[in-house]
């Protein structure tokens, strides 16, 4: 419709503003021309600047051909009756009062347009919000499940689908949300079991466990679920998001882990072996009962502790050094360690090699060993008895060579004493005689004992009392001038079973005994003679006590041994090893007790009557 505006003011202004910015969506005039006799009126300057003309004669305004519409703006009622009376016929006048309604619902309708346009642009940011935020919730590793205030499900990942093979419509039911993961959870608020999304209702705390999914061994699913609440700004419950993980194959894991651990202990702490693991630092990780008995600790005694903490200085620092050799050379060794414990001297078949990780760095050294005290032990013995052997034989051969020149000897140098003194010869020589026959018969007493050694005969046993035998020895005895000041303390049992023994081999072991006793008293003082049962009543214990000045620890160990003497020059060093032989071969045992300055005491030990032997 062509137009002309009449009133270049601001009214002016704001309606071809709306022209311009398509804001007139139901009336779009075509405007011809605007009118004002001020050329510089705020509407006249925006149509010249938009291009549309301008004029400031009314007359010549309505002149204008094809003119439709008049939009009267001059917003004078005067001007506008005016307007009326000169108006051509069949022109439009929209005045000052109608325009203004006009406009009204014009920027009412633009408002609610905008708005309209606003929410479209809200309702499409939400929707694209919702499908990113499901994208997020599907890329999520974890099953996520979003349930609002009333317990309506709003979100399922994709993973919930994927881990438990659930789709949606499982877990609504008659529009209500079925909790998959609806685990019972003892109530906090009191007794009684409720699921967990209804303990979070109460308690509005979250709420997290292991859900157990049964099914056939291979098809059985563990899931650590979490319950969380998510509160709006009254600070109520607007939503609950329920995350679940899958960790079966953690759980797996672990077990088999565990059940791993529970071998290797079972392994470490029943291996009969000494084991021990340590740190770089020599911090004990592992030891077992064996390795920590060594020692007369326990193993939690040891661990987290060094061999510092816990050892004397001398062997913690041979330990030490070559767990540093070990970790130093990065390879496995093996040797003998030789360690003083407790006085005694041990071996040890030892093997340690580095502990190294995943990347093949060195993270401690274990060590195995094996006491081979008993072994050494029992390889020695065997190496002694058979140069014991050797020796029997060798001095049984030496006995009969030298015996006969020892006769020889003997028989001429007392021949010769004799004509010497026949002659009423005296002094020098025949002091010399003396000590040539004195020698003489201690090589013939060596011998002797020799041939003795070398020739233990066979028991040939027989049921009888030791006291008797004890007895007997001592009648032997006791009238010889050499235990004259001997007192005999005897403390011998009666009604002991009996012995099975050759009694002629057991009366030389108590004379034997009993003679080395007074001997080391230097024939003066008291030997006590005791018998009686042991412990567990299956042998019978003789003990030859003696007040002598003891033996010294280091000689009590060898004083079995052949040619082992505590009494210098005048003993062979044989006496106690044919005792000793002679008890073996019954059965029995012998064992030496003494401190030095403290006496001695030697205990024989035989199996009862019917208890073997």
């Amino acid at each position: 419709m062509n137009t002309v505006i009449i009133g270049g003011g601001k009214g002016c202004r704001a309606v071809l503003e709306m022209l311009v910015t398509g804001r007139l969506a139901v009336f779009r005039p075509e405007i011809l021309a605007v009118v004002d006799p001020n050329e510089n009126a705020p509407g006249m300057a925006l149509a010249r600047r938009m291009g549309w003309r301008t004029l400031t004669s009314l007359d010549e305004a309505l002149a204008l051909p094809g003119l439709e519409l008049i939009i009267e703006l001059v917003g004078s009622d005067h001007f506008l009756e005016e307007l009326y009376r000169i108006i051509p016929p069949g022109i439009g006048i929209l005045d000052h009062r109608v325009a203004r309604i006009f406009w009204d619902l014009e920027n009412l309708t633009g408002q609610l347009r905008l708005e309209l346009e606003r929410k479209s642009s809200l309702e499409e940011q939400l929707r694209r919000e919702r499908n990113q935020l499901q994208q997020i919730l599907d890329s999520l590793p974890d099953a996520v499940l979003v349930i609002d205030g009333r317990k309506k499900l709003e979100y399922v990942n994709a993973r919930f689908e994927e881990i438990t093979g659930q789709d949606r419509a499982s877990l609504v039911r008659d529009g209500e949300f079925i909790d998959p993961f609806c685990e019972p959870q003892e109530g906090r608020l009191g007794p009684g079991h409720i699921c967990s999304l209804e303990e979070v209702l109460k308690t509005r705390s979250p709420v997290q466990f292991i859900h157990f999914q049964p099914g056939e061994h291979s098809d059985q699913q563990y899931f650590r679920v979490i319950v969380n609440p998510i509160f709006n700004d009254e600070g109520e419950i607007d939503r609950i998001v329920e995350t679940a993980r899958l960790i079966t194959a953690q759980v797996t894991q672990a077990r088999e882990t565990e059940e791993s651990e529970r071998r290797f202990r079972q392994f470490v702490d029943n291996a009969h072996d000494m084991i021990t693991m340590k740190d770089r630092e020599g911090r004990y990780q592992v030891i077992n009962e064996q390795a920590a008995a060594l020692f007369s600790m326990s193993p939690m005694d040891c661990i987290g502790r060094t061999d510092r903490d816990i050892l004397s200085g001398r062997i913690a620092e041979i330990l030490i050094r070559k767990d540093q050799e070990t970790i130093a050379k990065k390879e496995h060794s093996s040797y003998e360690d030789t360690l003083l414990v407790d006085g005694e001297r041990r071996y040890f078949d030892t093997v340690r090699f580095p502990l190294v990780d995943y990347k093949g760095d060195v993270t401690g050294v274990c060590s195995i060993s094996r006491d081979v005290t008993e072994q050494k032990r029992l390889q020695q013995a065997v190496i002694q008895s058979e140069k014991m052997a050797a020796v029997g034989k060798l001095a049984a051969s030496v006995a009969h060579e030298i015996n006969n020149p020892l006769t020889g000897v003997l028989t001429f140098a007392e021949e010769l004493k004799m004509d010497f003194l026949d002659k009423g010869v005296e002094g020098r020589v025949i002091e010399d005689l003396d000590v040539i026959i004195s020698e003489t018969m201690r090589c013939r007493q060596i011998v002797a004992s020799l041939l003795d050694y070398s020739r233990v005969e066979r028991p040939q046993r027989q049921k009888i009392g030791l006291r008797a035998i004890i007895e007997r020895s001592l009648s032997l005895i006791k009238k010889q001038a050499a235990f004259q000041d001997v007192e005999f303390d005897l403390r011998l049992a009666e009604d002991l079973p009996e012995v099975r023994v050759d009694p002629n081999q057991m009366q030389q072991v108590f004379l034997n005994l009993i003679i080395n006793a007074a001997e080391a008293m230097s024939n003066s003082g008291r030997i006590t003679l005791c018998t009686q049962l042991n412990r567990d009543r299956q042998q019978i214990e003789a003990s030859v006590s003696d007040q002598g000045p003891g033996i010294a620890p280091e000689i009590a160990k060898t004083v079995f041994e052949p040619f082992c003497s505590t009494k210098g020059q005048q003993g062979s060093g044989l006496g106690l090893s044919v005792v000793q032989t002679i008890i073996n071969q019954h059965g029995g045992s012998i064992r030496v007790d003494s401190q030095a300055g403290g006496g001695a005491t030697f205990t024989v030990s035989l199996p009862a009557t019917g208890t073997g032997g």
